[in-house]
């Protein structure tokens, strides 16, 4: 598991322990399928580690986000979702009907970091959007 040893080394380097909670936190981000909240995340590990309370989970989550492991992102109403970091530039679509939540392939992305380099001077480290609409399910419901 590469990620496991880029965690650690970047936890070490920080000066963080490498703790079982942490990488079990990590290893359920990592292994998902889709974003998941904290309270996912932590009914996740209660299956395999009932001893793992949701403080944990939210702690390491913050630390996570922080060293650029982990992201989050909002969905509006206070909840938050989080994902493994893979890809630099991506995007997400928000259907504001159900909730779902997409990827967006960061070939998308790349006219607007183009357009702001080129057209507007500025020097463009990552690009990350959030587009809201209706997805075509909820659409074609309608």
């Amino acid at each position: 598991m590469p990620h496991c040893i880029h965690a650690r080394h970047l936890l070490r380097e920080h000066g963080y322990r490498v703790t079982p909670q942490r990488l079990m936190v990590l290893e359920v981000i990592r292994t998902a399928d889709h974003h998941l909240t904290a309270e996912e995340i932590h009914s996740a590990l209660q299956e395999r580690y009932p001893g793992v309370d949701l403080s944990t989970v939210y702690r390491a989550l913050r630390l996570f986000v922080r060293l650029g492991l982990v992201e989050q992102r909002e969905l509006g109403g206070g909840r938050r979702v989080y994902e493994w970091r893979t890809h630099p530039d991506h995007g997400h679509f928000l259907c504001e009907r159900c909730g779902r939540l997409e990827h967006l392939e960061g070939a998308l992305l790349e006219p607007l970091r183009l357009a702001l380099e080129r057209a507007h001077g500025y020097q463009v480290h990552r690009v990350e959007a959030t587009v809201l609409g209706v997805c075509p399910a909820c659409r074609n419901a309608s």
